[in-house]
């Protein structure tokens, strides 16, 4: 199964930050950049991610994420970006526009390029409806879990989510689950849940469906999910701060 982290996530799913808050939101849209990199070549791969997410800041894009597999792929970096609009990409790249023109953005590309294994993009659609979303600090780490659903099971999903999942998740106080499906570039039976954290020591308290619900309670909870899911991946991300720059946030929570 494809992965793509806060696809989403990571890390992190999904330019989770941007998950609107208003009442009817607009449709919010990411472009995922999964890029699996050689190992001899991480310093001199983050040293242009920085230069990169310095250009996009200062052309004024809302924020560029760049998270780090840490338990996966861990050579894998995903960059994650708002999309306002399909029509951007009528015009030059969004990097050509950073860079201040095409010759320099194809410039740093091939700076890059001896240093890519794999590069796999995606825009990926969150989905509020089916999200715990609060306000504040959700962490630098997150858990990325992408789950393959089985054809025709896609709402069935959906409705188990909202009355089983989410409240179980509510009930152990998770704060943030953010969920995003891929649309373009990605299998679109595959969900991708990101769940921040603010320590990695979170793992330990063990599932927060087993805290909510005890263990024969989420033993059933799994069983039923298992007649919507073909399979599960399950890796953790870690939002590197020095190679990304954070939306503003929200007025009220600062």
């Amino acid at each position: 199964m494809k992965k793509t982290i806060l696809a989403g996530a990571t890390l992190l799913a999904l330019a989770i930050p941007s998950l609107s808050l208003a009442q009817n939101p607009p449709p919010q849209w990411s472009v995922i950049t999964t890029t699996v990199i050689k190992p001899e070549f991480r310093t001199e791969y983050e040293a242009i991610q920085k230069e990169i997410t310095a250009a996009y800041k200062k052309s004024g894009v809302p924020f560029r994420m760049v998270a780090q597999t840490s338990f996966g792929d861990v050579m894998e970096y995903v960059s994650i970006m708002p999309l306002a609009k399909f029509a951007d990409f009528d015009g030059p790249s969004s990097l050509a526009k950073a860079l201040g023109g095409e010759p320099a953005a194809q410039k740093m590309l091939k700076r890059m390029a001896p240093y890519i294994v794999s590069v796999h993009r995606t825009a990926d659609l969150a989905m509020p409806d089916v999200s715990i979303q609060t306000p504040g600090d959700s962490g630098e780490w997150a858990q990325v879990i992408a789950y393959q659903l089985i054809p025709g099971k896609s709402a069935e999903f959906t409705a188990f989510l909202k009355s089983d999942y989410l409240p179980a998740m509510k009930k152990a106080g998770i704060a943030n689950v953010w969920m995003s499906r891929p649309i373009f570039g990605g299998d679109s039976n595959i969900r991708i849940m990101v769940i921040p954290m603010h320590k990695m020591a979170e793992v330990d308290l063990g599932p927060a469906t087993t805290r909510a619900l005890g263990a024969e309670g989420a033993q059933k909870l799994n069983a039923k999910q298992s007649t919507m899911v073909a399979s599960v991946n399950r890796s953790i991300s870690h939002l590197r701060m020095d190679l990304s720059y954070l939306p503003a946030a929200p007025k009220g929570t600062q």
